[in-house]
């Protein structure tokens, strides 16, 4: 995924910017942000495909940057994204149990590091 952007700003400005600017990338986290505005917009996306009667409404507006305290925070994403990495931390611990006699173990910790990322985040 990471490839296109690489390749970008390798030709506008260099490889060796490239990777400098993928290792800084990787250092601010932005794969977790980025994970984590996923889930919350296929959150609500679930949400109106559910329930309906959802329009979008466009503002012009950008994103509004503010200190918010931990429990507004907890209370607006407790159910988009504790809860449900909560659901599947269960099954990822009984797939790590059994996954490693089954199957090859650099496949298995291939396979199942994206789904604990996902729970992490």
């Amino acid at each position: 995924m990471a490839l296109p952007m690489i390749m970008e700003i390798g030709l506008k400005r260099g490889f060796r910017t490239a990777l400098g600017d993928i290792i800084i990338i990787q250092l601010q986290l932005c794969l977790v942000l980025f994970t984590f505005l996923l889930e919350t917009k296929s959150h609500y996306f679930g949400k109106t495909i559910l329930h309906g009667r959802a329009k979008y409404r466009a503002t012009g507006r950008g994103f509004l940057e503010r200190h918010v305290k931990f429990a507004e925070n907890y209370r607006m994403y407790s159910r988009s994204h504790l809860t449900k990495g909560l659901e599947l931390m269960p099954p990822l611990i009984v797939y790590q149990i059994y996954g490693f006699i089954t199957t090859d173990s650099t496949t298995f910790m291939l396979l199942i590091a994206s789904m604990w990322f996902l729970v992490a985040t």
